[in-house]
């Protein structure tokens, strides 16, 4: 009972907690010591010894050499290591030589995060089963995990059988997928050696850029009308007065009621028509050399990101926008089919950009409309005389680093920035609130 009560005793004394920590400390400085790479420049001729295939030669060299100067026994040991080694070797490859697959998804198009159904088929021509069979490559980005063989272990396939699977499948970016070709591998069952057949994809997966709803149109003198069709059923700026309401702050000053300001003590504005169909040209710049000051995909993300928000939040106020992406353009109108094909071209944009060389800019339209032109702050200062964004009328500018640092957007080129994204920032809470205002200001 004594020791018992010496041992809680001592828990709560400070220098056996400050001996516990120097000793926790003491095994992280062993670790790290042990797990440091103090010869880099030899991991090239040293790195084939980590193959399980190199134990085994080793070990087959060791029993051979006790065979001939120790004991024949030994060689038992010989036998049972070739054995270990040949099947390990062959095995997989006679596995999937009666092997075919096949995979679709259920659904062709999402947006980061959200879960998908892939449906994956395999037929066993043979009469031996399968195991360990795993899909590499084509759903997840190498770049993006620390191991590039991670996979989808699928259960046990039987001889001459047909097997379904169904996988959950939860993409992290935008993009096409699969990336690249799948495969179905096997190491089974020592994992010496790995033999692979490819699967067949029968359609593709299309995710959209992420988007947030945004709640407003631009004023009337940023968005011309179409054919002079306005309707009464949405409040807007032009066309016939059709009821006042209280001040909300950001609205103009122009669309203030005066009389019945100072008949009420307060603000009041002026609600007029909203034209039934507007017109607007949306410009993304997606060329690689606009974005190349971050050193990574971030701001391109970013760009198209807003550029979804954009373009889902007119078309669903019914304007017609015409989308221009580097070199393609897209007529977006009432159509859902439209919509879909604009957004479908934003996802298969590549990571890191459209590389254009010094001929990409965004061309004059064929016809007059208003512009809306998404770019970086490293764009607009450090190609302002190139012709990349040398025609727009509001500029929502990502902000990077490197752009910031050089020159400021605003006195540093004659197109000043009509919205402003922080890539640091969460521009999922900024970009509502600063549409909205900048939709408002005269």
């Amino acid at each position: 009972m004594l020791v018992c009560t010496e041992l809680v005793s001592s828990f709560d004394s400070p220098l056996f907690w400050d001996l516990t920590v120097r000793n926790l400390i003491s095994l992280r400085h062993a670790q790290d010591l042990l797990h440091y790479d103090f010869c880099p420049w030899a991991n090239y001729w040293v790195y084939w010894m980590r193959h399980p295939l190199a134990c085994l030669g080793a070990a087959a060299v060791v029993a051979v050499c006790c065979g001939m100067y120790v004991n024949p026994v030994a060689y038992a040991v010989l036998v049972g290591i070739l054995l270990v080694g040949g099947l390990g070797a062959i095995w997989p490859w006679i596995a999937v030589q009666g092997l075919s697959g096949e995979a679709e998804f259920v659904t062709a198009r999402c947006r980061p995060g959200q879960v998908t159904t892939v449906r994956l088929r395999f037929r066993n021509h043979a009469p031996w089963p399968v195991w360990g069979l795993s899909i590499r490559h084509g759903f997840h980005d190498a770049s993006a995990i620390a191991d590039e063989s991670s996979g989808i272990a699928l259960a046990r396939l039987n001889g001459w059988a047909e097997t379904e699977f169904e996988w959950h499948f939860q993409p992290g970016r935008r993009g096409v997928y699969p990336i690249e070709p799948p495969r179905g591998d096997t190491g089974f069952p020592f994992g010496l050696l790995h033999a692979s057949i490819p699967i067949a994809m029968r359609n593709e997966l299309v995710v959209w850029p992420a988007s947030v709803p945004l709640d407003a149109m631009p004023d009337a003198v940023e968005i011309q009308t179409r054919e002079d069709q306005l309707t009464d059923r949405r409040a807007g700026h032009c066309g016939d007065m059709i009821g006042t309401r209280p001040f909300r702050e950001g609205d103009s000053l122009r669309r203030v009621h005066w009389l019945q300001t100072a008949r009420q003590g307060r603000m009041i504005v002026v609600e007029r028509q909203s034209p039934a169909t507007c017109a607007v040209r949306q410009v993304i710049d997606v060329f690689a050399s606009s974005h190349q000051s971050t050193g990574s995909s971030h701001s391109i993300e970013l760009a198209l990101e807003i550029g979804a928000s954009v373009l889902e939040s007119l078309h669903r106020q019914h304007a017609f926008v015409e989308l221009v992406i580097a070199d393609q353009k897209f007529a977006v109108g009432e159509s859902r089919a439209q919509l879909w094909q604009a957004l479908d071209a934003l996802a298969r944009v590549p990571a890191a950009g459209i590389d254009a060389g010094n001929q990409c800019h965004f061309d004059r339209p064929s016809r007059q409309l208003p512009t809306i032109a998404i770019t970086t702050d490293y764009a607009l200062t450090h190609h302002r005389g190139h012709g990349h964004v040398s025609f727009g009328e509001r500029y929502i500018v990502v902000r990077t680093a490197e752009g910031a640092a050089t020159l400021p957007v605003r006195p540093g080129c004659d197109c000043s920035a009509w919205i402003e994204i922080d890539s640091a920032d969460s521009w999922r809470d900024a970009l509502p609130q600063r549409w909205r205002r900048a939709c408002r200001v005269a």
